[in-house]
């Protein structure tokens, strides 16, 4: 019965869904595009200009010699109720998309854009959720800015996302103020199903942190197991930035006793002297290991007990 009940829940999700990409995504409006040319002019009459503030961009008016074209811009074809507005020239007799709420601004935006985060935008989309339309990110008139997005940084996203501002100040941070990394480097507003917008959050990682990547012949596996919060890299880790070394989230070593407690041998053998070191001064190969299950570091022998294993008490490799 449970299992029918979940099949169930998935089966009346999908028709939600449905229901909202049949309005979201209905057919566009369609003009002839002669009307459109001569609608267009007739607009330019008392909006004169406003051709130039989308010249240069995607969004630019097409000419009498595009009317073949695959893209044809026309002034109407953002603007609804033109017609009423030809006969009663007032602000109120026109709509205006950046005005409109956000599912009606898909509705315009998608009359010439359906893609993956057109789509998103009026279902998984987390902006979409807070009711974020596509003017909130995007101008149409007056902007030069590649994508057409409100600020021509690359990270304009922070612009609304103050908290996460102030975790790229930390101490340890990626490097995004410094402009080697953008937030479009690891968030993709083409990811349609994951809530983040961090589509696989360990292979974004790995992308830049190949050497921690693997394969490797004994695995942490932490760093491969996608947990309900994330998982992974994230596990131990704070993307953007931490008060603590290496982007961690606890300090020293309360990153491995979250998941580890201490050998009972670190505390009672050789006057406790485990218990003094970090848990990454012996355990150095933290995200896997070729040749020890314990990730121990291949150099330990040289570098902090040559007598442990020179005596045979111990072995290094096992």
């Amino acid at each position: 019965m449970a299992g029918k009940k979940i099949i169930g829940g998935s089966a009346v999700t999908a028709v939600i869904l449905l229901l909202i990409f049949s309005i979201a995504l209905s057919s566009p409006q369609n003009y002839d595009r002669r009307e459109s040319l001569e609608q267009s002019a007739t607009c330019l009459d008392c909006h004169e200009g406003y051709e130039a503030t989308l010249a240069g961009t995607a969004h630019r008016l097409s000419s009498d010699g595009e009317l073949k074209s695959p893209m044809f811009v026309g002034c109407i074809n953002c603007h609804d109720g033109w017609e009423k507005h030809l006969e009663e020239p007032s602000a109120e007799t026109i709509a205006n998309p950046s005005g409109l709420a956000a599912i009606d601004q898909a509705d315009v935006c998608k009359r010439c854009h359906q893609t993956p985060h057109q789509q998103a935008m009026v279902t998984t989309d987390p902006h979409f959720r807070a009711n974020l339309g596509c003017l909130d990110c995007h101008a149409v008139h007056n902007n030069p800015n590649k994508r057409l997005v409100k600020d021509d940084g690359e990270n304009f996203c922070l612009s609304c996302h103050n908290e996460v501002k102030g975790e790229f100040h930390r101490r340890s941070n990626h490097p995004l103020q410094s402009a080697n990394i953008r937030c479009t480097d690891c968030h993709s507003f083409d990811g349609i199903k994951d809530p983040a917008m961090a589509v696989g959050h360990n292979w974004k990682c790995q992308s830049c942190h190949s050497d921690d990547a693997g394969p490797f012949l004994y695995e942490h596996p932490v760093v491969y197991d996608h947990l309900v919060e994330g998982g992974g890299c994230t596990e131990c880790h704070q993307p953007h930035g931490s008060p603590n070394d290496r982007l961690l989230k606890q300090p020293q070593n309360g990153t491995c006793l979250q998941c580890h407690g201490t050998p009972p041998g670190h505390r009672l053998n050789h006057s406790g002297l485990g218990t003094k070191l970090a848990c990454v001064d012996c355990h150095s190969e933290i995200h896997g290991s070729y040749d020890n299950r314990l990730f121990l570091d291949p150099d330990l022998g040289n570098k902090l007990f040559p007598d442990c294993y020179q005596s045979g008490c111990h072995e290094l490799n096992r």
